[in-house]
């Protein structure tokens, strides 16, 4: 893979970063053969890896990541989990 991005996101705990990490990774990326995406977290954080074949792919994916994490984190502040 040519391009790779690491994203850290910060959480108020780590059970939070690790709630979100459950969420998303049940979505798997659809084009498996140009896109990894893995996400760990650690400490409190959620850091989320891409590897991707082109950057057209890279914005693609990680465009995705982010508005799968706005609406997770906008669940989490509605049920006052946050």
């Amino acid at each position: 893979m040519e391009h790779s991005i690491k994203l850290e996101i910060p959480f108020p705990s780590n059970r939070l970063a690790t709630i979100a990490q459950r969420v998303i990774n049940v979505d798997k990326e659809l084009k498996t053969d140009q896109v990894q995406r893995t996400l760990t977290v650690n400490d409190n954080k959620l850091e989320a890896l891409f590897e991707c074949t082109t950057a057209r792919m890279m914005r693609v994916s990680v465009n995705s990541f982010l508005e799968m994490l706005t609406m997770v984190t906008r669940t989490m502040d509605e049920c006052d989990t946050l």
